[in-house]
């Protein structure tokens, strides 16, 4: 999708709230909120009813001796877990399908090679407990939270795949919407796309339990990159944790949260357009979700569940 900036830039067009000031009219911060609220929406609508929609699988590496791993940070209410696999070796062939079960069946001190993974909020326990290898966990995806650019990073920055804690912001022009930042704990770097680059970068936070920022500083906890994280000049800072510009979902799905933000801002100026809006919103709502459903034009076999040699006359 576009720029969320743009979006915004439409949907005050379309209510007629182009005029507005740091003290009138209705803020940037509000569309944010109501574009953020209308991609939520909508994924969890797709979910209830076609939850295999938005998959995505994370590898995890084992620590030797420990049984309780972090679910990706963007897993969708943090337990949407769909199969998680254990590989000794961390090659694909390796790799096999543990079983969910509950905390009861999990017997305390055992080791070895897993058979069982019991889900919790946030985290999965893995059972007996590997010294080796590689979890694969497949899982819901939340979409990313939007925001808009609050920096970016100069032409000249040469590509960079490490953060060292600093106090200043070396080689970033910052935003006015800087202060924005105040309201997070991290950040995120994104390209021109709103493809993330490096994700969750920790602020260092003032005594009054904000983010230390100004209008010329941004200042950085040191932080380790991960596996293929990097970023260049050009590159811009975006405020959350799993954070972008552009929403993530399809092209074609731009008119729901563009037509959904429109509705609140009718109905918070009580205008009586916020009615039709809102009929005409749950109409696409409901193609939206209902154009979901798996249909293949394949051909379909009928699966074989035992093999003919083992079936006993």
């Amino acid at each position: 999708m576009r720029y969320l900036q743009y979006l915004i830039d439409q949907v005050r067009r379309a209510t007629e709230n182009e005029e507005y000031t740091g003290d009138t009219g209705i803020q940037d911060e509000e569309f944010i909120q109501y574009f953020n609220d209308a991609q939520h929406r909508l994924q969890a609508k797709i979910t209830a009813q076609h939850p295999q929609v938005f998959l995505n699988d994370e590898e995890i590496n084992i620590v030797s001796g420990q049984s309780t791993y972090n679910l990706p940070s963007d897993t969708y209410l943090d337990n949407r877990v769909h199969n998680v696999e254990y590989s000794s070796t961390g090659n694909e062939s390796d790799y096999y399908v543990l079983d969910e079960v509950s905390l009861r069946r999990v017997s305390p001190g055992a080791s070895g090679e897993p058979s069982y993974y019991v889900r919790s909020t946030g985290k999965i326990l893995v059972n007996p407990t590997p010294n080796k290898g590689t979890l694969r966990v497949t899982y819901t995806q939340k979409i990313k939270d939007l925001d808009l650019r609050v920096a970016q990073f100069k032409e000249d920055v040469l590509e960079t795949s490490s953060l060292s804690a600093t106090s200043t912001s070396v080689g970033l022009t910052v935003d006015t919407k800087y202060e924005s930042l105040r309201e997070h704990t991290h950040v995120c770097i994104i390209d021109v796309e709103g493809n993330t680059k490096v994700k969750n970068i920790p602020l260092v936070m003032s005594n009054s339990g904000f983010a230390d920022v100004t209008s010329s500083l941004i200042k950085f906890k040191t932080h380790t990159f991960l596996s293929g994280e990097s970023y260049v000049g050009g590159d811009y800072i975006v405020g959350g944790k799993d954070t972008t510009t552009h929403c993530t979902l399809p092209k074609s799905l731009e008119r729901y949260i563009i037509q959904y933000c429109s509705w609140k801002i009718l109905k918070r100026d009580s205008s009586i357009d916020s009615q039709e809006a809102q009929g005409e919103l749950m109409v696409m709502e409901d193609d939206i979700v209902a154009s979901y459903t798996a249909i293949s034009d394949d051909i379909q076999n009928i699966p074989v569940l035992t093999d003919w040699e083992d079936w006993s006359l």
